[in-house]
């Protein structure tokens, strides 16, 4: 068994968060970004963009062939924002490609690996949003669509040793969520008072709670999602009091 994860997606935000936590746990840490623009620390990166099959794929085999991982964590995705009167399906087909086939590819790069060793731990990371969210119809269609395959490919690799488990984050300060929701927006103000924890996250929150998921030490859990999301996705929040909203 190796200590080598591939992150996807590292090079900003709750990606890069996760690579520099891993680090610091001395896990050997190999990613894949669109960017180039690694973190500090990674043992070997791969530009690449992994909405293109032939070329995440490519990527994915000059990592694997120099560090073998048994650890993955499918984190490489995005959001756009879209009124169901404006959707013409366009936004819903690229971000099939990059929140679901990504994970689908990068998976398939390490599962032989994991099963030679029988071990493995994967972490697809999902959304608050699975639960919906007006106006990112395409994004919480496809983050559903992740979470349920977590939950196949947890029953169809469970007897190989593999654990898949999924990550819900919530409103989580972000360069991606800054781009998406402009500060001072009213979206903004609506969204931070429905939250109960009253605040909202930083990407090293979420980087906890995949470090649980990928311990070899959590030998019994699998098919489960974790929302790191301060309570948002527990339903209606009536605040005690509010702001003036913009």
């Amino acid at each position: 068994m190796t200590d080598t994860v591939l992150v996807t997606g590292v090079a900003r935000g709750i990606g890069r968060a996760i690579s520099e936590r891993l680090v610091i746990e001395g896990y050997s840490v190999i990613g894949v970004d669109i960017l180039d623009d690694a973190p500090a620390g990674l043992a070997a990166f791969e530009p690449c963009d992994m909405s293109d099959p032939q070329s995440a794929r490519a990527a994915l085999a000059r990592l694997i062939a120099k560090s073998p991982a048994t650890r993955l964590v499918n984190c490489v995705g995005s959001s756009f924002r879209e009124n169901l009167r404006e959707g013409n399906g366009d936004k819903q087909r690229r971000l099939i490609r990059l929140n679901i086939a990504s994970a689908l590819i990068a998976t398939q790069s390490v599962l032989p690996a994991m099963r030679a060793v029988r071990f493995g731990r994967i972490v697809n990371i999902t959304s608050r949003a699975v639960n919906g969210r007006e106006t990112r119809s395409a994004y919480a269609a496809t983050k559903a669509g992740l979470a349920a395959i977590t939950r196949s490919w947890a029953l169809e690799l469970a007897q190989d040793g593999i654990a898949v488990n999924a990550v819900g984050p919530g409103m989580i300060n972000t360069e991606l969520f800054r781009r998406n929701n402009p500060p001072g927006s009213r979206d903004v103000y609506r969204l931070k008072n429905a939250i109960p924890m009253a605040r909202m996250a930083e990407p090293d929150e979420v980087a906890q709670t995949v470090l649980y998921f990928l311990d070899a030490k959590i030998t019994y859990v699998t098919g489960q999602m974790v929302f790191v999301c301060g309570g948002l996705s527990l339903g209606t929040y009536a605040p005690k009091a509010n702001a003036g909203a913009p």
